[in-house]
């Protein structure tokens, strides 16, 4: 009863911003009046005087007097921000800076304020209503969120700044972050755990306690099947540790695998669907028999872009959360959230209230309908060259600025299954361990690694010609020898079959 309560409760108080939402007629009304107050509240900044916000009226002005960016720039203005300056991009104050990776650096940091937080909460109490409403049964039980655990002590900039949240529920208010955790379930001060082994025997002894259990929700289906995969191995332990009653209830399910009679009254499981993601969908379905799986939304750090509605293919755009353009992929042209068509594929533009105008966050999206004016879109991929397994987003850039120090003679990286290749040529002999480290400093690759979704990379030590091999292998699929250009990053596996070489030892 307390959990059906609570979560009565929750729904009770997102229902406004639902109604709200579901019953806008106006895409362009409300995407008009977010510029506005956008530009309005930072049109002192150091950025809204350099690009006279105060003179903007209209989208068409904006886009004529405001050119679109990059995380690059705004490198000079973050530094500011870091030691402490204020009405650099925002007018609020900048509660912390939150880390996600970057191009040109190994890790981006994004400007949080108060606004942007409510921007966030603007896409999540809709959704978060939405799903409650089409899986009522849910609210008998309780829930398992995606937990980061804080694997480093926490860091502040020179100006005394917070670097990154220190845990996921903050983005959700302080009444409902008081009530969910009434409801949630995973052990206490989990967030605190830095051993990843501790941390993955506290969260599955507890969820096996769950008897309850009716939803669980996290960003990517990998990181739930490591922790089925970790369950699996540590059988014996884990129902020891446990409860003598549940015991007795779930130790045959759990020795024989059969986890849909292990949690009976788990309806429902959200996570990443589209994009590499989509691979994993059905290994979940095949041992979560009686769950639906729910694919999330697009989200990102600058921003809460979509979110879906109930059992609808794709997801629909937060356009209550940020003024939104989006690019034509194939004519370059800027359209805005009204304008947008079944069929075609579009480049995300954001300007948001944490200090980002027209910032080209990456992602390329596909219309797949439009519904009485509102488009439905699907995550389709990322703009240029980046390698995203489980969420690392490694860059050519990147992988390039790692090339260059260690002064290497070749080099390719390749994504493999559950791990990262690096086809090397080098007159110094560099430990897998090493080179690792150096992939580190990539702030979600070191999650993933802390997770255990990604393993040590491997070392492919090059004996032969691998320019010759490369160029070789590259004519033989029919490219002309004048566009064959050698690749520091690629999207392709397999080449211990191009090349001659060795694997070097390292982690197994």
């Amino acid at each position: 009863m307390i959990c059906w309560f609570v979560n009565t409760l929750i729904c009770f108080l997102y229902k406004k911003e639902y109604e709200k939402y579901m019953s806008c007629k106006n895409i362009k009304e409300v995407q008009e009046e977010k510029l506005k107050e956008i530009l309005e509240k930072n049109k002192n900044t150091l950025y809204g005087k350099k690009y006279n916000f105060s003179e903007i009226k209209t989208p068409e002005e904006y886009r004529e007097k405001v050119p679109l960016t990059n995380y690059e720039d705004y490198l000079e203005y973050i530094e500011l921000i870091k030691n402490g300056e204020r009405n650099i991009l925002t007018k609020e104050e900048i509660i912390l800076l939150e880390p996600t990776s970057g191009s040109m650096s190994s890790s981006k940091l994004i400007p949080y304020t108060e606004g942007l937080k409510k921007e966030f909460q603007a896409g999540i109490k809709p959704w978060i209503y939405s799903l409650y409403n089409n899986f009522p049964e849910i609210k008998k039980g309780k829930s398992y969120w995606s937990v980061t655990p804080m694997a480093t002590e926490k860091k502040y900039t020179s100006g005394g700044i917070p670097i990154g949240f220190e845990e996921d529920s903050e983005y959700f208010g302080k009444i409902e972050n008081y009530l969910m955790n009434i409801i949630f379930a995973f052990p206490k001060n989990i967030k605190l755990e830095k051993d990843m082994d501790n941390f993955y025997l506290k969260t599955a002894v507890k969820l096996l306690e769950t008897k309850n259990l009716s939803l669980i929700s996290v960003w990517s289906p990998s990181f739930l099947l490591l922790l089925i995969q970790y369950i699996e191995k540590n059988k014996e332990k884990l129902l020891k540790k446990i409860s003598f009653r549940r015991r007795k209830d779930i130790e045959k399910y759990l020795i024989n695998g059969e986890y849909s009679e292990v949690w009976k009254e788990l309806k429902v499981i959200s996570c990443w669907g589209d994009g590499n993601a989509a691979h994993y969908i059905n290994d979940l379905k095949n041992i979560f028999k009686t769950a639906a799986i729910q694919p999330k939304g697009i989200l990102a750090t600058e921003g809460f872009l979509s979110f879906p509605i109930g059992d609808e293919e794709g997801s629909r755009i937060s356009y209550y959360s940020h003024f939104f353009e989006f690019i034509e992929m194939e004519t370059r042209d800027i359209k805005l959230a009204y304008q947008l068509e079944a069929g075609k594929n579009y480049e995300i533009v954001l300007t948001t209230s944490g200090g980002l105008y027209r910032y080209c966050i990456g992602d390329i999206i596909t219309v797949t309908t439009v519904k009485n004016g509102n488009p439905v879109i699907r995550f389709s991929g990322r703009k240029g060259i980046v390698s995203d397994l489980f969420g690392e987003k490694i860059s050519e850039e990147f992988a390039g600025k790692i090339y260059e120090e260690l002064k290497a003679q070749y080099f390719m990286l390749t994504p493999e299954k559950n791990r990262y290749r690096l086809y090397l040529k080098s007159q110094w002999k560099i430990s897998n361990s090493k080179i690792d480290e150096m992939f580190r400093r990539n702030f979600h690759y070191d999650y993933c690694r802390k997770l255990g979704q990604l393993k040590e990379i491997e070392v492919f030590i090059l004996t032969g010609e691998p320019e010759k091999e490369y160029t070789e292998y590259c004519l033989k699929k029919g490219q002309r020898l004048g566009d064959i250009k050698l690749k520091i990053l690629s999207l392709e596996n397999g080449w211990d079959k191009v090349y001659t070489g060795y694997l070097q030892k390292g982690e197994k």
